[in-house]
């Protein structure tokens, strides 16, 4: 497989872990740095694949995330997931760039 197929799996990959672990403490507002600590692999993300999963997944046409950001420490930022997070989850709607496996 071409290495920039693979780099597009891991973050549609990315994304749908994010989703999930979200789905999973669904009624609380977590931080991003525990939302990168119960993501698979998480000693091996960067900053900036964080920001770019949280970049496509809250964007104007997704709105699957909602971030608060902290502008003086962004890890510590609160994060959670909206309605229609839950409902791409769950199945109900589809996205191409996200993967999930529930």
């Amino acid at each position: 497989m071409e290495p920039m197929k693979i780099e597009i799996l891991k973050k549609k990959k990315l994304r749908g872990d994010m989703i999930e672990v979200l789905y999973r403490f669904y009624g609380e507002d977590i931080s991003l740095a525990v939302l990168k600590g119960a993501l698979p692999l998480s000693g091996m993300l960067t900053e900036a694949q964080i920001k770019q999963a949280i970049y496509y997944l809250a964007g104007a046409e997704k709105r699957y995330i909602h971030l608060e950001l902290n502008k003086n420490d962004y890890m510590s930022s609160l994060i959670w997931l909206t309605p229609k997070g839950i409902n791409l989850v769950e199945g109900d709607i589809e996205d191409a760039g996200v993967t999930t496996d529930e």
